[in-house]
């Protein structure tokens, strides 16, 4: 089975590098399509304690994907 993925929005901010830690400590804007998405996709988005966001890295280099079991951060346990 395949699935075809068409990106309705980007990230703006952040950072640049693909780093494998302290993604908390940066702020990051998602930015809707407007051309695919309506006015109304966020109504009453406030309310709701999170949101679950499907995204794919598409700017990291296919030798940098590591698809084996890896240590964390480096971490020997």
């Amino acid at each position: 089975m395949s699935y075809i993925v068409e990106a309705i929005g980007r990230v703006e901010g952040g950072r640049s590098e693909a780093e494998d830690d302290a993604w908390d400590a940066v702020a990051a804007t998602i930015i809707l399509d407007p051309k695919v998405v309506g006015d109304d996709a966020m109504a009453g988005l406030d309310a709701f304690s999170h949101v679950e966001i499907v995204y794919l890295f598409d700017r990291l280099p296919v030798s940098a994907i590591v698809t084996g079991a890896r240590r964390p951060r480096g971490n020997p346990d």
